[in-house]
């Protein structure tokens, strides 16, 4: 059967869960709150709640050994399939981190699937990858079991929500505990959202930041803007993120009243300079990014083709998947810029890098006049200048 995206099937009662149930259903993806949200739908579709602890068992290979008295996780698992349901639907047995598996035992899982009893489903939960420049390290699940599951059942992909989806949750959870909220409330409930998650927003931390949010505002119905200020994170990493957008908007006062707020804030501007130069490359790649896929006519396309997704770093392309709702933003700053002045912007970054680490630039490696010094205040202010006046 074929692989299923839990963000597109979710929101839709009569496709989630699937109906028949099939004997396995297999979760990966990055998101492991989304998991947790699916095995919960699933659960439910397939137990009888007044005989649930009779017909289900939760096997959780992140403890270790999966039974007292079997060293093999595979034969403990097919011991808890083997079992008929008491009262429910199905006999489900939840296996937790199947990640933990070895190969070779994966693969003697992957064999037994298709033997599975009629009245069985067996739930595989992969937990999230860990990432490495960007990118997953190494497969979540070897292939045998992935195309075993597929056969036998299904695999959904819980992938982190974006876009469209995220505000609708972010909406969802306001509205839920009874709230309306003012414009602007979703934008700085999903920015605060992005800047706790380890890959920008995910469920977990929406529903973490929206459980702050609701808590904060207590009876009252109405979420203001004013509330998501006092109890949403903010500080040092948003006084970045305005003087960021300032350079790219190359509105020189503002960003200069930004850099000596941030300066101020964090009161010691050689800790300051290595992070906000850190965040400037990274801010004038995803500018670079949002270019080319607006001159591309790109823009809000998702996926985006191989051939594109070839073309960029890994943490371009992490970001392209799951935070493309925020690149016309960053179109529209980029659109500030020619190619040619995008490219000098990254030099006179790297001359500053280089400058406040005590290295002497040779001639070739930077654009002339990009002598910072090694003031780490006045080099800042040097070089939010010129990135806001290249060209000019």
């Amino acid at each position: 059967m074929p692989e299923l995206t839990y963000n597109t099937i979710s929101r839709k009662p009569a496709q989630f869960p699937p109906d028949p149930l099939p004997s396995v259903l297999l979760l990966i993806g990055s998101d492991d709150a989304l998991k947790r949200e699916a095995l919960t739908r699933i659960r439910s579709a397939a137990l009888d709640s007044s005989f649930a602890d009779f017909d289900h068992e939760t096997i959780d290979l992140s403890l270790g050994s999966a039974s007292e008295d079997s060293s093999d996780p595979v034969t403990r698992i097919w011991e808890a399939a083997g079992a008929a349901p008491f009262a429910s639907p199905r006999r489900v047995v939840s296996v937790v981190s199947i990640q933990k598996l070895p190969k070779e035992r994966q693969d003697a899982l992957a064999a037994l699937l298709p033997r599975l009893p009629p009245l069985t489903l067996i739930l595989l939960l992969a937990d999230a990858s860990e990432m490495e420049a960007g990118k997953p390290k190494g497969k979540q699940v070897e292939t045998s079991l992935r195309k075993a599951a597929a056969k036998s059942g299904h695999v959904i992909i819980c992938d982190a929500p974006e876009g469209a989806d995220l505000r609708a949750r972010a909406l969802e959870l306001l509205t839920r505990a009874g709230k309306t909220c003012e414009s602007g409330v979703i934008e700085s409930l999903l920015a605060a959202s992005s800047q706790q998650g380890q890959n920008g927003s995910d469920l977990n931390s929406l529903l973490h930041e929206a459980a702050k949010l609701i808590d904060y505002v207590g009876e009252r119905t109405a979420v203001t803007k004013a509330d998501a200020a006092a109890i949403l994170p903010v500080g040092s990493d948003e006084n970045i993120f305005r003087l960021l957008d300032s350079v790219g908007a190359r509105d020189l006062p503002r960003a200069m009243r930004e850099l000596d707020a941030l300066i101020l804030a964090e009161g010691k501007p050689d800790a300051t300079a290595p992070r906000l130069i850190v965040m400037l490359q990274r801010h004038f790649r995803l500018l670079t990014l949002a270019k080319y896929l607006s001159e591309s006519r790109l823009l809000g396309k998702n996926p985006l083709p191989q051939e594109v997704k070839d073309l960029l770093s890994g943490e371009l392309a992490t970001f392209a998947a799951g935070q493309s709702y925020r690149l016309p933003g960053y179109a529209k700053q980029a659109a500030n810029f020619r190619w040619d002045e995008l490219r000098r912007c990254v030099g006179r970054i790297f001359a500053a890098d280089l400058s406040l680490k005590g290295i002497v630039p040779g001639k070739r490696t930077v654009p002339a006049g990009a002598d910072f010094g090694d003031d780490s205040a006045s080099a800042l202010r040097m070089l939010i200048f010129d990135l806001c006046r290249v060209g000019k």
